[in-house]
């Protein structure tokens, strides 16, 4: 038996029987595979530099700024925020240059190209430094993350594109 042969009797009732958008949406979600919503940022300077953060968490700490979204919230809203929480920096998300899966793990992640509007640096408990470095010019930090700098790179003035990885050996570039 297949997955469609079990929902097709579910779909049948669900047209012929109105359930109220609460209902509906609850439903939904116990069927579904639930994903991680996550961003990252590309946040650069008027020199082309890119801000890094050196997180506490991370044995090798240095690495894009980011975090996982919260339920309502846009990546550009979500961005907004946890370089907020984490830094004091004020960032104005500008788009979302790549969306990204990984494979491995139920993760979607989205890039948000981003500019510094002000704020003055203040570490946290999960940001203990920052950094603005050349793309060329970066510390040892997640392959992935190199990755998605020299696909930011690559696109068109403009366009989005799309890119995955796996969690498992995505270590770090050096």
């Amino acid at each position: 038996m297949t997955r469609d042969d079990v929902l097709r009797p579910i779909y049948a009732l669900l047209r012929r029987f109105w359930l109220p958008p609460w209902l509906f949406w609850r439903a939904a979600l116990s069927v579904n595979t639930h994903f991680l919503m996550g961003v990252v940022g590309v946040i650069q300077n008027n020199e082309g530099e890119v801000l890094i953060f050196s997180h506490t968490y991370r044995k090798s700490p240095w690495g894009l700024p980011g975090g996982w979204l919260k339920g309502g919230e846009t990546p550009l809203e979500g961005l907004e925020r946890e370089i907020r929480e984490e830094s004091g920096l004020r960032i104005k998300a500008e788009r979302i240059a790549l969306v990204g899966v990984t494979r491995d793990r139920p993760k979607i992640e989205f890039v948000v190209l981003a500019s510094l509007e002000g704020g003055e640096f203040a570490p946290s408990g999960e940001v203990s430094a920052m950094q603005w470095r050349a793309p060329k010019r970066m510390p040892p930090m997640p392959r992935i993350q190199v990755r998605i700098l020299d696909l930011v790179r690559k696109l068109a003035p403009g366009a989005s594109g799309v890119y995955d990885t796996i969690w498992i050996g995505e270590g770090l570039a050096e």
